[in-house]
């Protein structure tokens, strides 16, 4: 199959010795394993197409690339089977709709994936039946343990960038009264803080719990923080800030 990786995969248990490891999936929190499907082909580890637009300019040479800087979904394709046929539409059930996808291969990267195909069940030999899973994926990859990520700031600093490209934070500013928080040059003004308010750059919306603050935010754009170093700073009645920084790698 192209684009995958035939299993079994070995791995060196440090004596000279090789271990098979047993593929699987985690799909909506679910293991494949406990569902019984045996994996014959993973997909590979695929870096996005970066979206580029191309445009002719009469009397001119070549082509102009207009790069927007933002980047393509694409599939992820996983051959499957199992033995027998009791749960088969119990796995149907479970692979629809959309949800956070984890890959043996790549055990600490979570994906933000679709089903995408109609999954086609059929006979092979006996009672083993195959299907193919296909994946839409976005086309960031994120840290598994996400808690081990997060910061709390009670003076400004430096922090770094841990992904492959720039992140799109959730920054929760714990203060009272008008603050303005300066992030690599760039300054973000919140107007009438009464405990925390919370900026969030991933969904661009600012909000204390369930209440809409976005009226209170003044700038160009939403925080980002981008690869290597990030000066974080502040004026203001501030006593924190509470930053998921959701790294992300391509």
């Amino acid at each position: 199959m192209a684009g995958s990786r035939v299993l079994p995969q070995a791995k060196s248990i440090g004596d000279g010795r090789c271990i098979i490891l047993e593929p699987y999936f985690i799909f909506k929190g679910i293991n494949s394993k406990e569902m019984g499907i045996l994996i014959s082909a993973m997909p590979d580890i695929m870096k996005p197409q970066r979206r580029e637009a191309e445009i002719t300019i009469p009397g001119r040479n070549g082509v102009l690339t207009i790069d927007e800087g933002t980047y393509e979904a694409y599939t992820l394709s996983v051959a499957c089977g199992t033995r027998g046929t009791a749960r088969l539409r119990e796995i149907v059930s479970w692979l629809d709709g959309n949800g956070d996808l984890i890959l043996s291969t790549e055990p600490d990267k979570i994906y933000k994936a679709r089903i995408c195909n109609a999954i086609s069940i059929s006979d092979v030999i006996y009672l083993y039946t195959s299907f193919l899973v296909q994946f839409k994926v976005f086309p960031f990859k994120y840290s598994v343990d996400k808690a081990d990520e997060e910061l709390t700031l009670t003076s400004p600093t430096t922090i770094y960038n841990q992904g492959t490209i720039y992140s799109e934070p959730i920054i929760t500013v714990n203060g009272t009264g008008n603050v303005t928080i300066t992030i690599n040059g760039t300054t973000y003004t919140l107007t009438g803080i009464s405990g925390y308010v919370t900026i969030n750059s991933e969904i661009q919306e600012v909000y204390k719990d369930s209440t809409n603050k976005n009226n209170s935010f003044s700038a160009l754009d939403f925080p980002r923080f981008q690869e290597g170093g990030n000066t974080i700073s502040w004026t203001g009645n501030v006593s924190r800030l509470e930053i998921k920084p959701n790294w992300r790698w391509l």
